[in-house]
């Protein structure tokens, strides 16, 4: 049995609530309330901004140069393509909410969310094992690309739910995961299991935490 397989059959329980969450499905079936998608990606911006530099860390630990320069790729993609869409689908949404809870939202962090960054932020910064840092990586994209394969789409979506849906399905975002696995293949089962847990507890708070306002 590989890393990445034994990483998702010994966190199965904690897996299976991440990947199948209430809010994927919502989104993918286009029922998912303009409000909580308000929420989730004001949420998720904040988020975004910080997994940026976790990535940045990860690509400059890169063992070898076929690593790095497809970690350098990836950082280029997320920075043009997935950055637009908050900004263009928060404004779409915008009405949902109160200015007050507009500027709330995209300013301060909820409290399952704050945990999360302050875990990532501290990873970025002292984290030195690429190996963990490469699982961190994998883990917050596995759960992503298994949604689009878990819950069926509906049919013409409002663009709104599409985009986020084609951003994490297809062969771009399959291919990175790919190499994002066969990366974590490559680590030590003992060295990476702490962290595939804790992010992937972390991620089910953060859907959980987003869904419920």
């Amino acid at each position: 049995m590989s890393v990445s397989q034994k990483l998702i059959e010994n966190h199965k329980v904690i897996f299976d609530k991440a990947v199948h969450h209430k809010l994927a499905g919502d989104l993918c079936a286009g029922t998912l309330p303009d409000k909580k998608l308000y929420i989730y990606l004001a949420q998720d911006l904040q988020f975004f901004q910080s997994g940026m530099r976790l990535l940045t860390k990860t690509t400059s630990l890169a063992p070898d140069n076929h690593s790095l320069l497809t970690l350098a790729k990836k950082i280029g993609f997320f920075a043009n393509d997935e950055n637009n869409y908050f900004y263009d689908c928060l404004a779409e949404v915008s009405d949902s909410l109160s200015p007050s809870d507009q500027d709330y939202f995209k300013n301060n962090q909820l409290p399952q969310v704050k945990k999360y960054i302050k875990y990532l932020e501290r990873s970025a910064k002292d984290e030195t094992s690429y190996a963990k840092l490469i699982t961190f990586v994998y883990c917050m994209e596995l759960v992503y690309v298994e949604w689009p394969k878990y819950f069926p789409h509906a049919a013409n979506l409002h663009w709104k739910h599409q985009t986020w849906i084609d951003l994490h399905a297809g062969e771009h975002f399959e291919t990175w995961c790919d190499f994002l696995r066969d990366e974590v293949d490559k680590c030590d089962y003992e060295e990476v299991s702490e962290t595939f847990r804790m992010v992937l507890e972390l991620e089910f708070e953060f859907f959980e935490a987003c869904y419920q306002q």
